[in-house]
């Protein structure tokens, strides 16, 4: 596992992979803060029925690209689910947002599917204000 930090992702592309309508306050802080760094984000959702103010994608076959990077806001189980998927389709590093939604057997099965990984808020890393004070007692900056 990598240590997170500014240079994790490399390119300026990120496939956000459980961009939440129910927890859209903190998907749209994410999103932003990625923008806000130069990066081009591609949100993915496979619930067709959500509404959403930006474009987001139900399915993989619908993006227009799908970049090297990923940030996963998903639950355990889900996230399990989709390292395979996001392997096949060339995602080399894959950014989950912290221990509650990962465990050591998803963070093998991406070693074993060639992939990068690294647990952390992508706040602490692209954030500011207290994120910033956040990322530097967590280690992260």
């Amino acid at each position: 596992m990598a240590k997170p930090g500014r240079d994790f992702f490399k390119g300026k592309e990120v496939l956000f992979v459980g961009y939440s309508a129910k927890n859209n306050q903190f998907s749209k802080m994410v999103y932003q803060a990625f923008m806000d760094n130069g990066m081009k984000v591609y949100p993915l959702n496979n619930k067709a029925d959500s509404s959403y103010d930006i474009k987001v994608y139900n399915k993989l076959a619908d993006l227009p690209k799908i970049p090297e990077n990923a940030y996963v806001l998903l639950n355990r189980e889900n996230a399990k689910s989709i390292v395979g998927t996001l392997a096949k389709t060339g995602v080399k590093r894959v950014l989950f947002q912290n221990k509650k939604n990962v465990d050591a057997d998803i963070l093998q099965e991406c070693q074993k599917q060639g992939m990068e990984t690294a647990v952390a808020c992508p706040m602490m890393i692209y954030g500011k204000g207290m994120h910033k004070i956040h990322a530097f007692f967590a280690g992260v900056r």
